[in-house]
């Protein structure tokens, strides 16, 4: 097995390529499997490391607890491509993203991870990881609707996190919690509603003042 490397939890800066990059890559992966495996409450740092061929060292050094090294592996799954899709309009921007979802929910990674979420979230650790990992990735998302209100298709009144979730949580949801997918033609129809609604004025915040007139 691979001796240890690297300082405490340090999985940035190393040299693109090299060894110590392809071990956090391994461990990761190797985290997402035993996921799969054997879920969220049975994982241990163990055998993650003897699944990944590494010390125990290894990672106990990067990752303390077994939170920290499930949320890097998932973040890591879910941020491969860290770029948003720009495609010129917020529909076309919001139906790759939605697309991009979708297809990593279908890889064994996604599966996992959708499994923890349906099964585990009991667990205060596991609640705790997917509040995290939804807030992040609301911020995430949330930029393509954002630069449509720079480019002036949308008001800069509108909530861009309730416009993108709208879309984004209920195909989620469908995926997630009752295996229902939903196919491109739908998408595009949730999300001409959405972005059409936000367009005439939906979705704005209103001051307490406003309210109830």
């Amino acid at each position: 097995m691979d001796q240890d490397v690297g300082p405490s939890r340090r999985t940035t800066g190393a040299r693109t390529g090299g060894r110590s990059e392809r071990v956090v890559a391994s461990v990761l992966q190797a985290a997402l499997t035993e996921l799969a495996v054997v879920g969220y409450a049975a994982l241990r740092l163990d055998d993650v490391a003897t699944r990944a061929g590494v010390a125990k060292t290894t990672i106990y050094r990067r990752w303390s607890t077994k939170a920290e090294l499930v949320r890097a592996a998932i973040y890591g799954a879910v941020h491969k491509d860290e770029a948003l899709p720009d495609t010129g309009s917020l529909r076309g921007d919001m139906l790759e993203v939605l697309e991009a979802a979708m297809a990593m929910i279908a890889t064994p990674e996604g599966r996992a991870i959708a499994n923890m979420i349906t099964s585990e979230r009991a667990d205060p650790e596991v609640e705790q990881l997917c509040r995290e990992l939804r807030d992040e990735g609301r911020k995430h998302r949330m930029r393509v609707v954002v630069r449509a209100q720079e480019r002036g298709e949308i008001p800069k009144e509108a909530d861009a996190i309730l416009i993108m979730e709208s879309a984004f949580g209920l195909v989620m949801s469908r995926l997630v919690r009752f295996g229902e997918k939903t196919d491109r033609a739908t998408c595009e129809r949730l999300i001409d509603l959405v972005v059409t609604g936000a367009e005439h004025g939906g979705g704005q915040r209103r001051s307490a003042g406003r309210r109830g007139r």
